[in-house]
C-alpha cells in the first residue's frame, strides 16, 4: 500500500515538473533572451528604409554568426533543426546581421517564425504607410514582439 502511494505521488510529481518544465520552456523558446539579444538597427530615416525595397535588404546570417547564435543560447549541434536564427529588429525595420540582433527562434508553434513574419511586414507596411513611427515599432518588436503582434494583428490563427 505505502508502495502505491508512493508511486501515484511520484507520477503527479513527474507530471506537474514536465508540465511546469514545458510552460517556462515554451515562454523562452518565442521570446529572446533580452540579455543575449537586446537589438541593434542601423541608423536610418523612414524615408531611407521605406525607398530601398525589401530585395535590397540584406538579411543573410553567415553559418559561423547563426553557430554562434546557438552556441550562446546553450543550443547543441543535434537540435538548430528546430530554430531560425532570426533578428529581433527585422532588417525590414533596419536590424542589424549583429550578434545582439539575432536569436533562435522556433520554427514551429502558435509563436513560432511565421507569426513573426507577419508582425514584421505589418509594421513595415505601417511605418512606410505613415501610421507607426519607425523608432516605436523598433521599440515595440524589441521589448516584446508577442504583445505586438497581439496589438497589431490579434492571436495567431
Amino acid at each position: 500500500m505505502n508502495f502505491l502511494r508512493q508511486a501515484i505521488f511520484f507520477s503527479l510529481m513527474l507530471v506537474f515538473g514536465i508540465s511546469c518544465l514545458a510552460v517556462a520552456q515554451d515562454r523562452y523558446n518565442y521570446m529572446p533572451n533580452p540579455r543575449l539579444t537586446p537589438g541593434d538597427a542601423r541608423d536610418v530615416t523612414r524615408e531611407g528604409l521605406c525607398k530601398s525595397g525589401d530585395s535590397d535588404l540584406d538579411g543573410n546570417i553567415p553559418i559561423a554568426v547563426k553557430r554562434q547564435v546557438f552556441d550562446l543560447y546553450g543550443i547543441g549541434a543535434g537540435a538548430p533543426g528546430g530554430y531560425n536564427v532570426d533578428h529581433l529588429i527585422p532588417v525590414s525595420l533596419g536590424g542589424t546581421n549583429s550578434i545582439k540582433n539575432l536569436w533562435p527562434q522556433p520554427l514551429a508553434g502558435k509563436w513560432g517564425y511565421s507569426a513573426k513574419n507577419r508582425l514584421e511586414r505589418r509594421l513595415r507596411k505601417m511605418v512606410c504607410g505613415g501610421d507607426l513611427d519607425l523608432e516605436s515599432a523598433r521599440r515595440e518588436i524589441a521589448t516584446d514582439w508577442v504583445s505586438a503582434h497581439k496589438k497589431y494583428l490579434g492571436e495567431p490563427g
